[in-house]
């Protein structure tokens, strides 16, 4: 502002002394006194700058600039020739000014200083009331009063009404700017609480440009594909989600979500659900809503191999029975007839073979009521440590451990509500199964500890007993490891593809989970969780 208050000042000055001096010889002018002007503007100009900063009253220091600057135009207009002057446009900059600065009030204030600076300056010399030495130039011829009555009236009404105008217009704009910061305000409020429930949203977001690379990716998308912002910006979708794009837009045509299989960033596979919808174009083209099904599926597949396993135990166990019996009965009358008859050579051998293949048909007929009979009611209280210790110890013993180092870390007692009979064959089949594993010799580690734990099976959140059996074996194939805990299914020969449908139907009766991971030609590794006494107590309520 005071940098173009002193360029307007000399303009004005330098074009009226050129149109004056064009109509005079220099002989007859004076410019000393417009030399002073001059001199005054870059003076106070620089006076103004130094005291800004200083002034504790910014809106009265305005007021008196103003009303300086109001009578150093007087004056400019005085030497340029009072009457005949043509600055007295100065006047109406100065009302400017201070409608901007000062709103309306303050554009009255100037037009009306500058109204009666004016009338005065312009009555005084009308009449001769002030010396002439000090103009730059004097017309000889005096104006008409009416003349000079009509300019001074003109120019006051000039100013009033640039004042009202000039106010309105400041005001006006005072009101749209303090709008426009309150919205702007607003703004910033909405998009700050915007980014956070984007950022904190328990699901998976991020768009894509017209292209389908990923312009935005939220925690929780990170937390769920364990990449980052870094990692996957302006990359194509596809090359980290493989047919998100096509499958995402034809399933949104009928309202279908879809559910794929992708891999983490650390090669771990995940089952995500998502859909996508139409953005605003540019870059967010497409919104990609996505959730981690994992778990869900996870659960899904329990629930289905439940029910599978319940309707097959409740045939099998009426079966079992009626095999039971008449097999007992065969089984008693060979013994009989072996020990009344004399048989020798291959007589005798086949008399052995049916007495040791009856006895093993009565040993998966055994297993198999263990899989198919529901637990009974869990009342004893077990120490499980000492359980898991003592059939480790039977099983370091036996022919299948001669060649694998045992690591047991069971330190101190974990108590649960349960079957000692039934939870003892759950860890003797984990060992033969580690055992079976590692025909060359391995290593085989059990531990137990207490672990804060998500709900199993539907039940309460609390404390669980986390029992880890793990060996270095030859692992078990992918394409298998959904189907270990299926009846009847096995890997090996002389299997019976019952022993791991067992554990886990124990396991699942005693209200705990039982989950496995494997990793081919690395080894097996078994993790149970079972709830401590009295959470299972609550989760059989």
């Amino acid at each position: 502002m005071m940098i173009l208050r002193v360029v307007l000042a000399l303009a004005f000055l330098g074009i009226t002394a050129w149109f004056q001096v064009k109509e005079y010889t220099f002989a007859s002018l004076n410019f000393y006194p417009l030399y002073v002007i001059v001199a005054a503007v870059g003076l106070l100009t620089i006076f103004y700058a130094l005291l800004l900063n200083r002034v504790g009253n910014l809106r009265l220091f305005t007021y008196c600039q103003i009303t300086v600057d109001i009578a150093l135009a007087t004056v400019i207009v005085y030497i340029t020739g009072g009457t005949a002057s043509y600055l007295h446009a100065l006047y109406p900059l100065s009302v400017i000014g201070a409608s901007i600065l000062l709103n309306k009030s303050g554009g009255f204030f100037a037009a009306s200083v500058s109204s009666i600076a004016y009338g005065v300056l312009i009555d005084m010399d009308f009449y001769g009331m002030l010396p002439l030495k000090y103009k730059i130039i004097d017309n000889p011829a005096v104006p008409a009063w009416e003349d000079v009555f009509m300019t001074v009236s003109t120019n006051i009404l000039a100013f009033f009404t640039v004042a009202y105008l000039t106010g309105y217009l400041a005001e006006r704009t005072a009101k749209v700017e303090r709008k426009l910061e309150e919205k702007e305000i607003d703004y910033e409020k909405l998009e700050t609480l915007n980014r956070q429930i984007v950022g904190n949203i328990t699901s998976g977001i991020m768009t894509l440009d017209e292209k389908g690379r990923i312009t935005t990716f939220n925690r929780e998308a990170g937390v769920v594909t364990g990449y980052s912002l870094r990692d996957v910006y302006y990359r194509d979708v596809n090359e980290i989600f493989p047919g998100m794009l096509d499958k995402g837009k034809k399933a949104a045509q009928s309202g279908d979500r879809v559910e794929e299989k992708y891999s983490k960033s650390t090669g771990e596979e995940i089952y995500l659900g998502f859909t996508i919808s139409s953005g605003q174009g540019g870059e967010v083209d497409s919104i990609v809503i996505f959730q981690d099904l994992t778990r869900l599926k996870s659960m899904e597949e329990e629930l289905r191999r439940d029910e599978k396993l319940k309707a097959l135990g409740e045939l099998s166990i009426g079966i079992a029975h009626e095999i039971r019996n008449p097999l007992a009965s065969i089984s008693g009358s060979i013994q009989m007839l072996r020990e009344e008859v004399s048989l020798a050579g291959d007589n005798r051998k086949l008399m052995d073979i049916i007495l040791r293949e009856t006895e093993r048909l009565n040993q998966l007929i055994t297993d198999y009521l263990l899989f198919a009979k529901p637990a009974r009611e869990l009342k004893d209280s077990i120490d499980l440590g000492s359980l898991i210790s003592e059939t480790m110890e039977v099983f370091r013993h036996s022919p299948d451990a001669s060649n694998i180092m045992i690591d047991c870390r069971i330190d101190g007692s974990f108590r649960v509500l349960g079957d000692a009979r039934q939870l003892g064959q759950v860890f003797w089949n984990l060992f033969l199964n580690a055992a079976h594993a590692m025909p060359g010799g391995g290593a085989l580690t059990v531990s137990a500890s207490y672990v804060d734990a998500e709900p199993v099976r539907g039940g309460a959140p609390g404390e669980y007993v986390e029992v880890k059996v793990a060996d270095t074996g030859r692992g078990i194939a992918p394409e298998d490891l959904k189907r270990i805990f299926d009846p009847f299914f096995s890997t090996k020969d002389e299997g019976t593809g019952l022993g791991l449908a067992i554990v886990h139907r124990i396991i699942e009766s005693h209200n705990g989970r039982l989950d496995v991971k494997s990793v081919q030609g690395m080894g097996t590794s078994f993790r149970i969780l079972l709830p401590v006494e009295g959470l299972s107590e609550a989760l059989k309520a």
